[in-house]
């Protein structure tokens, strides 16, 4: 015969292994929360576009360059991906226009940086200026 306080301590047993599992997962979806400024100029024009604000949830070691745009039907992709320590840098590509480019990042410290991508299509060739500052913690970085 079971009594209520053994199966008390079997449930409780029970959830804290499930509750386990959980925090640790939880904990690894843990990233950086970025807010990064892009401002776009196209090469031989006098004006430069409206700077891009936005957030960006990266993972504390990068595995790929900041967005600078949300547009999916660029369908861009990054083609290659390099890192040390106080830099990144990777080229690209997209389809819709035909573009390629290239970008570098140079962090200064751990919580802020600058950088540059270029693009070039056919009829257009742009530089895109980046900044970048840590403002927190985020969940499910890219």
């Amino acid at each position: 015969m079971i009594r209520f306080g053994q199966v008390s301590y079997r449930v409780l047993a029970a959830a804290s292994l499930a509750v386990v599992p959980f925090a640790q997962a939880s904990a690894a979806e843990q990233g950086v929360l970025w807010e990064t400024t892009a401002q776009a100029e196209l090469i031989g024009m006098p004006m430069k576009l409206p700077a891009y604000t936005g957030q960006f949830c990266s993972k504390e070691t990068w595995s790929k360059p900041p967005e600078t745009s949300k547009d999916s039907s660029e369908n861009c992709r990054t083609t290659s991906f390099n890192q040390t320590p106080a830099k990144i840098t990777w080229t690209m590509a997209c389809d819709s226009p035909p573009m390629t480019g290239d970008g570098e990042i140079n962090f200064n410290g751990t919580d802020a940086y600058t950088g540059v991508m270029n693009m070039n299509s056919d009829q257009m060739n742009m530089r895109v200026n980046m900044t970048g500052r840590k403002i927190g913690t985020c969940e499910n970085p890219e």
